[in-house]
């Protein structure tokens, strides 16, 4: 064959070369690049050079959502962004070789995954990472970079002894499950977590999100102890506590506060019972939202314990009031008050109470004054005299042919007829006197009722006052 035959062929060759590359029909360089990795690949061995290496794989975790906070079962569910990241020495190439390729991104279930798990999971529907299909970044240099979206519910072991003004410190620990720390080690792709697209909680606030890389031997009590990586994320919150001082604390405040306005109720209106026990129901209703809140545990919280002590207060203060009724009811028996409770609590003690001295105000019968009687008729015979000094018919209104003797007898019978005016004049200044003294004596122990009290209310006040000042030092020197 000629060389201008030789020539023409050449010429035909590299036009059909150009135009299938410019037709797209020839081997592409991220193909070949696929094959080149892929083709004897074991996804099932750990990627190292030799059995004794130890692969690093890096942890990063972004919070993206606190979608909730179980108190009562202590769980806590977010979304997160995982990311991890490991040298896979069977995934190198040379760019150069490949069309200046850097990388290269392949389904996850193309290469060998590392057994990152949550130690903390308690979702019983947990079936990996992702429902969907995910992708992995390979470079050149073989890093792979993972990143997946993930929901994890996790345990999370909560104080509420501070409730509703806690923090809480829930950790996040990843690592692998089946390899240990001879294989695998792991640290953070940071000192702290992501909280670049985190969206505000409306109860919860985010004090820090840090990350701790650790190595901890595990089955010690089955002698077989091994030691495994993990990175652990330190999530801390902080509870938005105004929902619960208004819906919660500031009502039970004023249930106290009004319990004490009820001091200032008629001691001896049953209004002032009856509203009692309304008050007490209402604390008993506000326990119940509480518990319905909290976990049941041994550590109850302040607003709790405040709850209860306002409660114990309550049930006092009616027993106080059904005492103090007690005291004031003298309908049954009335006794005169002992000369030392008059000195002591109507005097003495109603001066400090700024009540001034009640027993001024209280009058007594003299032993003289109880004991006079009317007199109307001393003897029959001062009469009988009168009646014969003074012309006895005429006093008598008879006429004067009337014996003196039946004179005699109607003046006896007149007598007798005052002495009995006289002896129901006394029966009935008797009753009256008693009735005064009744009175006498039942403004006395209405001034000591009055005074007790006075003596419940402040001691109301004082235990009260003392329980939320209690509640306001733990809550404020007990930050977390």
């Amino acid at each position: 064959m000629g060389q201008p035959t030789l020539c023409c062929l050449a010429t035909i060759c590299v036009a059909l070369l150009l135009t299938s590359k410019a037709s797209g029909r020839g081997p592409r360089n991220d193909s070949l690049l696929y094959h080149h990795l892929f083709d004897n690949y074991d996804v099932e061995l750990r990627p190292v050079a030799e059995n004794t290496d130890i692969l690093m794989v890096e942890m990063g975790v972004a919070l993206t959502h606190i979608i909730d906070m179980n108190e009562k079962h202590q769980t806590l569910t977010a979304s997160l962004w995982l990311t991890m990241g490991w040298n896979d020495t069977h995934l190198q190439w040379n760019p150069e070789e490949f069309g200046n390729f850097k990388r290269i991104t392949v389904p996850s279930k193309k290469v060998w995954m590392p057994d990152i798990v949550l130690y903390q999971n308690v979702d019983p529907y947990f079936d990996g990472w992702s429902h969907r299909e995910t992708y992995v970044k390979i470079h050149s240099n073989g890093y792979i970079l993972w990143e997946v979206p993930a929901v994890i519910v996790s345990s999370c072991h909560l104080d509420v002894s501070n409730f509703p003004f806690d923090t809480q410190a829930c950790q996040l620990k990843f690592g692998p499950w089946i390899h240990s720390g001879f294989e695998l080690v792991m640290r953070a792709m940071a000192e702290d977590g992501s909280l670049e697209g985190f969206i505000e909680h409306p109860e919860w606030t985010v004090l820090y999100f840090k990350a701790t890389a650790n190595m901890i031997w595990y089955g010690e009590d089955f002698n077989i102890g091994t030691p495994y990586a993990d990175v652990t994320f330190t999530l801390g919150l902080q509870r938005k506590s105004t929902f619960y001082v208004f819906n919660l604390l500031l009502p039970c405040l004023l249930l106290t506060f009004i319990m004490a306005v009820t001091f200032f109720l008629p001691i001896n209106s049953g209004e002032r019972l009856s509203f009692g026990v309304s008050l007490l129901l209402s604390m008993v209703v506000f326990q119940l939202v509480i518990t319905e809140v909290l976990p049941e545990s041994d550590k109850l919280p302040w607003i709790g314990r405040y709850v209860i002590i306002t409660m114990i207060l309550m049930s006092f203060s009616l027993a106080m009031t059904i005492f103090v009724m007690h005291v004031c009811d003298c309908t049954v028996s009335v006794e005169p008050l002992p000369k030392w409770v008059r000195e002591v609590m109507l005097k003495r003690l109603a001066k400090v109470l700024l009540m001034g001295d009640l027993s001024k105000n209280l009058r007594t019968l003299d032993p003289d004054e109880s004991s006079s009687k009317i007199e109307l008729v001393n003897d029959i015979s001062d009469i009988t005299d009168t009646l014969y000094a003074n012309n006895s018919r005429v006093h008598c209104g008879l006429q004067k042919d009337v014996k003196l003797v039946d004179c005699y007898a109607f003046q006896i019978k007149m007598t007798n007829t005052l002495h009995d005016i006289e002896r129901k004049l006394n029966d009935v200044l008797d009753i009256m006197r008693h009735h005064q003294r009744h009175r006498a004596y039942e403004k006395e122990w209405r001034s000591l009722a009055k005074v007790l009290d006075r003596v419940f209310l402040i001691m109301y006040i004082l235990v009260a006052g003392a329980c939320l000042v209690s509640f306001a030092s733990n809550t404020s020197s007990k930050p977390g």
